[in-house]
């Protein structure tokens, strides 16, 4: 039967003139059967009537106002119906208010970081401009390609350049903090567009070498160290024990690329020194495109201007010009976790729709025989199918009411459990934008479980109704069997990506990296320079380390540039074997450089393959000599005597040869998936250390509160950070891929739990439509186990369908999980058993319920029914 939606205006405006025209039509045949003519009568009727527009906006008026009555009234009467069944009610509000807060929690997160503007003006059009080199797209730039690219461009309006940085120590106001500090050039602010909100920015003055220091600090540090004293500006404070002038105070929440940034300085490079003869490449640069201008216009005309340096110079060979949107650039490392966490609720929702969906269908067919009899006394199907969705929808925003608060719990979860480079230290909160995508989804959520019982009272006969046997309510089974497929088969793809994900974790955490993690503490401390000259550095680590050593516990300690595996070491520094012929900087080999103190290998028990490693002996020697792990040996010395060869590196103004004195065993660095980098260690006593402490203790809690009073002893000013075991520091890096895994998971059962819901509620129907047949057939002699058997079947059967459905799936979309994955494929079949089994554990546990009542059917109880 067509059913008319009242919504159609189209349709109601035709109608509505068809009506007044028949008026106008009778009215003008009365005139002329009065003696007027057909023009005059026409004219005369057309008069009387009135305004035919006006008419058309009252009868608008009229059904708008009587359809919104009647919406009303629906809504009345079907909230009595749910007050009446609490229980039904209670569970889909709550299963709607679970899955929507899990949504809305996810798209908060996502909302915030993937989809609104950059806290910049106009800030689509930034870009970061790196040097792509065929080992490494994104290489760093050197200050003489920068100034190339400024000057030589023509997409670009802006081209500014900004280092890391590191730390500085804030002293002399309060007790000493360590600060994240961001070098800067002239053209960094003007380039963002973001202005101070006390003071000025960096100048043009101030960038230029041996310059006055200043420094812009961040909203977050006026306000906690300097107490909002508007004030500041002008005053001078100590940074590394340097006198710093405070320029100006930036606005709430200015951040650039790093999270924990609170104070910008000055880059001062000289713009006219020889960069290209030994400076290397040691820059970032960030770049605004011209308004207008396409990012693909851009790439070409950078890489043109490359090309033309490369020309030029011996430096720029084999290298270009790579644009990479800032956006992308600040999400590239969680914008796959929290796409595939945004998929994976929006599957958990769709599973939870086709289970409300099951349920309202059954709720329609238990009253099905009054919706017949309504219908026969003449309330038209549009009505009833209205009411139903009403229905529906009255669940939806009844649960979408309570998500929002689920909401909100599960963001102070969220961040409370994510890493900070997962929220990037934004703040989350469920604002206008928010609440309006929890309305959008709790109507289509009404909808869509709505749809079904809708389409199946507004196609089901009235006399096939009236006539059925209350105690057979058989409702559209093959639906209903549909929607369990469906929940099964987005079941089984959520388990299998989880699964994969949670055996990611698994294998990442159990990769043997080349030492013991156990019983190993770390720390580190901050020596500022301006203090600490090499010298002074090297002279109070080997006191410090001998210190450690004599503690009680202690077995041995050790001192390097950064933590392993997970650090981030100077990589692709060029360097050149003296046994070989001499080749322009461009053409030499790269390889990680790491910085290290005697007693690191043995206190992270790195096997010595061959020669020795550095002893406190070869601090006084100038050129103590390089140690090289197995991957450069593999790579670069394949059939060569390490022991008699010698390297230059160029790290220094002055690199001299020196000897190759040690072959340690493969370490990880810069990544927990990445392989082991050719890597060159260095002597402390050749390059300042910054020093991340090594202690193999079995008591790291009474260590560290030792080790820290040792250091307090030497200089009460120095700042200690990050004071945990390695094993500690591998779980904080793979917080992200822990909290994905987790999340997914949580989501993946909860589909599963839905599923299996949604199976015994089908069952259970069909047992209870079914209680006369089955009685009939215990009387006649039928076997209980078989009764048993034949429902857990009819379970099994609609969950196998599922199964090959969503394994199907599975094999299509989860490759796109790309790199999420680390040790195990897409199409892993151990994982898919593993997920098979699970699921068809839960649906014979589900089946067997409604099998057992069913074997439990008394036949005369059953046969007595009507």
């Amino acid at each position: 039967m067509k059913i008319r939606w009242p919504f159609i205006s189209q349709t109601r405006d035709r109608e509505m003139s068809d009506e007044m025209q028949f008026h106008i039509e009778s009215k003008t045949r009365e005139l002329m059967d009065t003696g007027m003519s057909d023009a005059d009568a026409r004219l005369e009727a057309r008069r009387r009537f009135g305004s035919v527009l006006k008419q058309k906006e009252a009868g608008h008026e009229i059904k708008a106002g009587r359809m919104f009555e009647d919406i009303m009234r629906d809504a009345r009467f079907m909230g009595r119906g749910l007050r009446r069944s609490p229980g039904f009610t209670l569970a889909v509000v709550l299963t709607l208010a679970l899955c929507i807060g899990a949504n809305t929690a996810i798209f908060s997160i996502v909302d915030q970081l993937l989809l609104r503007p950059l806290p910049y003006p106009e800030g689509d059009n930034l870009v970061m401009v790196y040097e792509a080199r065929s080992s490494n797209s994104h290489n760093s730039v050197s200050p003489a390609t920068w100034l190339d690219w400024q000057r030589d461009n023509h997409t670009l309006d802006r081209v500014a350049a900004w280092t890391s940085g590191g730390a500085a120590i804030l002293t002399g106001a309060g007790e000493a903090t360590r600060l994240g500090v961001q070098p800067v050039s002239a053209e960094f602010f003007p380039l963002l567009r973001v202005t101070p909100l006390l003071g000025r920015v960096i100048t043009e003055d101030d960038d230029r070498p041996n310059a006055p220091d200043v420094a812009v600090i961040s909203h977050h540090l006026w306000q906690t160290r300097f107490g909002g004293d508007r004030n500041v500006v002008g005053r001078f404070i100590q940074l590394d024990d340097t006198p710093t002038q405070v320029a100006g105070v930036m606005p709430p929440g200015f951040r650039f690329v790093f999270h924990d940034i609170d104070v910008w300085v000055p880059l001062q490079l000289d713009r006219n020194a020889p960069w290209r003869e030994a400076g290397g490449r040691f820059i970032n640069v960030v770049a605004r495109v011209k308004q207008g201008t396409a990012l693909q216009t851009a790439r070409a005309d950078m890489e043109q201007v490359a090309r033309r340096m490369a020309s030029l110079h011996e430096f720029n060979k084999n290298s270009t010009a790579r644009l990479v949107p800032l956006r992308e650039e600040l999400t590239g490392q969680v914008e796959a976790s929290l796409v595939v966490l945004y998929i994976a609720v929006g599957v958990l929702l769709a599973i939870a729709c086709f289970n409300i969906a099951n349920l309202l269908i059954a709720r329609a067919a238990s009253r099905r025989r009054e919706i017949a009899i309504r219908t026969s006394l003449g309330a038209e199907r549009g009505a009833i199918v209205r009411q139903l969705l009403v229905e529906s929808m009255l669940l939806a925003l009844a649960g979408g009411t309570l998500g929002i608060l689920l909401a909100r719990s599960s963001l102070d979860a969220l961040v409370a459990f994510a890493p900070p480079a997962l929220l990037r230290g934004q703040e989350l909160t469920i604002d206008a934008r928010v609440l309006l995508y929890v309305a959008g989804l709790s109507v289509l959520t009404g909808l869509v479980a709505g749809l079904a019982p809708s389409v199946i009272v507004a196609r089901r006969p009235i006399v096939e109704s009236l006539y059925a046997s209350s105690s057979r309510v058989t409702h559209s089974p093959r639906i209903r069997q549909l929607l369990v497929v469906g929940q099964v088969a987005m079941t089984v793809v959520l388990l299998c990506g989880a699964a994969l994900l949670v055996r990611t974790v698994t294998a990442l955490t159990s990769v043997n990296h080349g030492f013991e993690q156990q019983g190993l503490l770390t720390m580190q401390v901050s020596l500022p320079g301006t203090r600490y000259p090499i010298e002074r550095q090297v002279a109070f680590q080997r006191e410090l380390l001998t210190s450690i050593r004599e503690l009680p516990g202690v077995d041995s300690a050790g001192a390097a540039s950064g933590l392993p595996v997970i650090g981030a070491p100077r990589a692709g520094t060029r360097f050149h074997r003296y046994s070989t012929p001499v080749v322009p900087s461009t053409q030499m080999s790269s390889a990680t450089i790491r910085v290290v103190t005697p007693g690191y290998f043995r206190t992270l028990r790195i096997p010595v393959l061959r020669g020795r490693e550095f002893t406190h002996a070869d601090d006084a020697n100038p050129t103590p000599g390089f140690i090289v792990n197995q991957a450069f040996v593999d790579r670069y010395l394949p059939n060569v005597d390490p022991l008699r060869e010698s390297l230059m590196v160029r790290m220094r103004d002055e690199n001299p040869y020196a000897p190759i004195i040690g072959v340690v065993g493969n370490v990880g660095e810069g990544s927990m998936r990445a392989a082991p980098r050719p890597t060159i260690f260095y002597s402390h006593s050749q390059l300042p250390l910054g020093p991340t402490l090594f202690v193999r203790t079995d008591r790291p809690v009474a260590t560290a509160d030792a080790v820290t009073s040792v250091i307090r002893r030497m200089d009460p000013n120095l700042v200690i950070r990050n004071v945990r075991t390695f094993e500690e520091a591998v779980a904080e890096s793979l917080a992200q891929e822990r909290l994905t895994a987790l999340v997914s998971g949580a989501f993946a059962v909860s589909g599963l739990l839905l599923a299996s819901l949604g199976l015994y509620a089908l069952l259970a129907f069909m047992v209870s439509e079914r209680t006369r047949e089955i009685g009939l057939r215990i009387a006649l002699g039928a076997h209980r186990g078989q009764l048993t058997w034949s429902v857990v079947a009819d379970g099994l059967r609609l969950v196998a369908i599922g199964a090959v459905a969503g394994i199907a799936v599975s094999l299509v979309v989860l490759p796109s999980l790309g790199t999420l994955l680390f040790g195990v494929q897409p199409h892993d079949g151990v994982t898919y058993t593993m997920v098979l089994s699970l699921l068809v554990v839960v649906a014979a546990l589900a089946s067997f319920l409604p099998a057992r009542r069913a074997a439990r059917v008394e036949p005369l109880t059953a046969l007595r029914q009507e």
